[in-house]
């Protein structure tokens, strides 16, 4: 069997991710989906900015459980097999790293659609990924 992973953030864009996949596999494609959110890792700036990051780290992972519950609620009231997951890390290398760790054979994300110049000054974690990785990349709007 095949296996994809399906990155979301919450945003609308992975929403739309997410449905891209259940109608791939509606349509006869047939794969295991992993389903994936990454954590940023919160550094530093000083002594006195963000003294607390246990309440930083919570916060992070009640965000990430909000987020893969309503993706994958929309996957299962489709009917598709699939296992969720959260990393922390770099968030382009962590989406890749977990592909190849995993052998997944495609990775499906949305992009927020940043204008050009907005891509340019700061690039995109979509474009990244899509560089990195040695598996096609699909991007959804």
């Amino acid at each position: 069997m095949h296996s994809l992973l399906l990155t979301v953030d919450g945003s609308r864009a992975a929403t739309n991710a997410v449905k891209y996949v259940i109608n791939l596999l509606h349509n006869g494609y047939s794969a295991h989906v992993h389903v994936l959110h990454v954590l940023p890792i919160v550094f530093p700036v000083s002594d006195f900015e963000f003294p607390d990051y246990a309440l930083i780290e919570k916060a992070q992972k009640q965000q990430a459980k909000h987020i893969l519950d309503a993706a994958c609620k929309l996957l299962e009231e489709a009917g598709i097999e699939h296992t969720r997951h959260v990393e922390s890390g770099p968030i382009s290398q962590t989406i890749v790293n977990y592909a190849n760790k995993h052998h997944c054979e495609q990775i499906i994300m949305g992009t927020r659609g940043m204008s050009t110049f907005g891509n340019w000054i700061l690039g995109s974690t979509a474009t990244q990924v899509a560089h990195l990785a040695n598996m096609p990349v699909t991007l959804v709007k």
